[in-house]
Order: C-alpha cells, then structure tokens, then sequence
C-alpha cells in the first residue's frame, strides 16, 4: 500500500554516543505510519525469537543485528513475518535518553513494583540521574524513562516490550500539542542522535504529516510477536534456549493488523 510506511525501530545496546557493529539489537519493533488516515500502528517483536541466520545456526533475532547490522535484521524480518520494511531508524541508550530530555520528559504510570524496581535503581546510580518515584503518575527524565523501559527481573521480557511501546505512547503524547516550528526543532535536535536509511525527502514528507498524527484522540494500535498461541519453547542445535514460532500464523496475523487483509492489499 503506497499511503503505507513501514519502519524497523531499533534499540541497540550500546552505552556510548558512538553507534559500533558489535551491537545486539535489544529492542526490535515495526511502526506503521498510514498517511492517508493518519494512524500508527506498532508492533514489537520478541528478541529471543530462534530465525534463520545465513552461514550460522538458528538463533536469536536480537543478535542478527551483531551479524549483519540493520541490513539483516530486516531482510530477516521481511524473510520471516513477509512484512513490507525497506527503511530503519537505530538509537542506542544514549541517544534514548538524549531524546526523551529533549522532548521535556514523558509521563509514565507506575506500578508499585516498577516504582521499587526504579529507586533501588537510583540507589546504586552514581550518576544521580534516575530520579526517585512513586507509585501512580510520575514524569520521567530521560535516564530514569531507560531505566523503566528495561526492567524485566520484576516479572518477563514480553512485559518489559510492553513498557518500551508505553514509553514511545508517552512521548507522543509528551509532544502531540507541539507546533509545527516546536516539532521541527526537536527534529533538528533528535535526528543528528540517530541513526537511519531514511532519505532527507522521506523525513521532509513525514515531518509535513507529523501534525496529523499527533492530532488530538489519536492512539497507537499496538501488539507483541509472536502470539503466545503461536509459539513455544525451542533449543538450538548448538544447546541455545530461543522461542519457536508459527511464521505463517504470525504472518498473517500481521497483514491483518497492518493491512486489515489476508494478502497484504488495504482495503
């Protein structure tokens, strides 16, 4: 569908401003951006998925990244769930926290145990950058925002995506009352921290649409891949435990959710 863009979002994991290609992809997720309705629809996908890695054994999407960088992470996104994706955009943790700050902070509910997990944190933080919270509504700096988005020893990694896809809803409702000079500054500030294939033109066009997707009452739809119906517990020939997962059914639930069709063609 040419109204439809599709975007891989990575997080690598590295601690520096510098991007290196030893780099596992830590986080791994697909916004969709509808430009004819103006909606956005965003899917993370679980790293400790078992795919296909060219010369190697089967093993973990997150670690496709550290073999062929963004390239194929992609291809084997696009191989695997038969999902549209030419174009990614990469932060690291710096550039993560960097633009969380420069969009003023983002509000974030907290359970009571996010809230302990977040100031025994703090406590062991000699930077003195992640603040301490409480439970209920609290306003994040960009360091404690990382620190949220990352916790999984409280309960599971699917629960620690979840809390990465609230924190990208949080900052679009951080900005969504900006005007266009507003969002187009925090552009200048944010895009030199990135990492990306996207062209000057396509980041001009977007940039233009920007307003019509932070429009007030616009939600992001949002899911997790696989489905817990369409996966399993698997181990590697060299020992590796990885999920196992129903590529087809996942597929197609995909071209459901993006598309609203089984082939892929909007409606």
């Amino acid at each position: 569908d040419n109204n439809v863009v599709n975007i891989l979002l990575l997080g690598t994991d590295e601690r520096t401003d510098e991007f290196n290609e030893n780099a596992r992809a830590d986080s791994i997720m697909v916004m969709s951006l509808n430009t004819k309705e103006h909606t956005i629809k965003l899917i993370s996908i679980e790293r400790g998925i078992g795919v296909p890695v060219p010369g190697r054994n089967d093993d973990w999407i997150t670690h496709t990244f550290r073999y062929g960088g963004a390239a194929l992470t992609m291809q084997t996104v696009r191989d695997c769930f038969k999902l549209d994706v030419e174009r990614y955009v990469r932060v690291n943790f710096n550039a993560f926290k960097e633009g969380i700050s420069a969009i003023g902070g983002i509000d974030i509910e907290l359970t009571p145990a996010e809230a302990e997990y977040i100031n025994n944190a703090a406590r062991h933080d000699s930077s003195k950058e992640i603040q301490r919270v409480s439970a209920g509504q609290q306003h994040l700096n960009g360091t404690t925002a990382l620190t949220y988005a990352r916790i999984r020893k409280i309960d599971s990694d699917w629960k620690r995506i979840e809390r990465q896809r609230t924190v990208i809803q949080a900052a679009i409702n951080q900005v969504k009352n900006s005007d266009i000079f507003t969002l187009n500054a925090l552009a200048d500030a944010i895009l030199p921290m990135v990492q990306t294939n996207l062209t000057k033109a396509e980041i001009t066009r977007l940039m233009l649409e920007v307003p019509a997707f932070l429009s007030e009452g616009s939600k992001m739809e949002q899911m997790t891949i696989p489905t817990y119906e369409t996966c399993w517990n698997s181990v590697g020939v060299d020992g590796r435990k990885m999920i196992g997962v129903d590529f087809e059914a996942n597929a197609q639930i995909l071209r459901e959710f993006f598309y609203g069709t089984h082939d892929g063609i909007s409606e």
